[in-house]
Order: C-alpha cells, then structure tokens, then sequence
C-alpha cells in the first residue's frame, strides 16, 4: 500500500516550530519548474498523481504518491514516498525513506517528468 501524505511526519507539518516557519515569506522564494509551470516551496508540497497533491502529474510512470518535496529553514529538501519507479535528482535515485538536500538548478526526475529548482525573482 503506498504511503499517504498523511502518515508522513515533517518537522513542518507537525511541530510548532515547523507551523509557524510554513508561514515565513522571504524574498527570493524558490520555486519547482515543470511543463512550463511554476509552485512556490513555501513549506511542503506533494507530487503524484492523486488530485491531492499540489503538483498533480498526468504520467503514468509515476506513482499516486511519489515525493514531497519541503523547505526547513532556508534548505530544501526531496523524499521519495515509496514509489514504484523512484525519484532522481540530477540523474542519482533518491533513497526510500531518505531526504535529499536541493539545490538551485537540480534536475528532479518522477517518471517521465522533469522538474528543476530555481529562485525566480
């Protein structure tokens, strides 16, 4: 059974400190670019493609719920959420149950679907 957001803890999803961090915004926000698309990385966001998630992909390669991708401070970071066919960044698979630290202009790949982190002002 795949994983549910849910069942996911995050330092920003449940602590105190995490809340009150989830609503800093700072200049120079960055943002997850896809198919021409841009979300911001405010605190967490989900990709798969359960209409849940904040970036829904339509590819069938990837898993209802395949990654989260959040902010700590001013760090951002990607897990894979037990997916079928894996999350990558820059072409490496992330580990199951594993964070992996983002940086500007990485190159993430869920299924078919390419996405970069940027800092767009």
């Amino acid at each position: 059974m795949p994983k549910r957001i849910e069942d996911t803890r995050t330092v920003n999803s449940d602590s105190v400190v995490g809340k009150r961090l989830s609503k800093v915004h700072k200049p120079g926000t960055m943002f997850v670019v896809f198919h021409g698309g841009k979300i911001p990385i405010t605190s967490r966001i989900t990709v798969g493609r359960d209409e849940s998630n904040t970036i829904v992909l339509e590819d069938v390669l990837a898993s209802r719920f395949h990654a989260m991708i959040q902010k700590v401070k001013d760090d951002y970071f990607i897990e894979d959420l037990d997916s079928t066919n894996g999350t990558f960044v820059n072409a490496r698979p992330v580990p199951p149950g594993k964070y992996v630290r983002l940086h500007p202009l990485d190159i993430i790949l869920i299924g078919r679907t390419e996405m970069s982190l940027q800092n767009l002002r």
